[in-house]
């Protein structure tokens, strides 16, 4: 019974080590940033066309578009694509844009 007991014990203690060791080995989720282009974005055909494309670049985790204000945000893990490479995608569908900088606040 004893040798039972400790059995349990010593398994127990592997389970919860194990257990540790994993969590510690997942994956820590993304710091994701943000940019926004200004770009010519007129009617909602050009909307579109971009809702349809953009939202598929690798790395991107949001997209919004803009008709009004000319403009489309991207929220990106950058490890995996850069401000450059959203405003060459955006480019390639037919509207450059350039990238709005917001002005830190002091």
């Amino acid at each position: 019974m004893k040798a039972l007991r400790i059995f349990t014990a010593i398994v127990v203690a592997v389970l919860t080590l194990s257990l540790s060791a994993q969590a510690q080995n997942k994956k820590k989720a993304p710091k994701y940033e943000e940019v926004t282009f200004s770009a010519h974005i007129h009617c909602n055909n050009c909307k579109a066309k971009c809702d349809a494309a953009l939202p598929y670049i690798k790395g991107v985790k949001d997209v919004k578009v803009s008709v009004e204000e000319q403009t489309v945000w991207f929220k990106y893990d950058p490890t995996k694509v850069t401000k450059q490479k959203l405003g060459a995608e955006l480019a390639e569908l037919g509207y450059p844009g350039k990238e709005i900088v917001k002005e830190e606040k002091k």
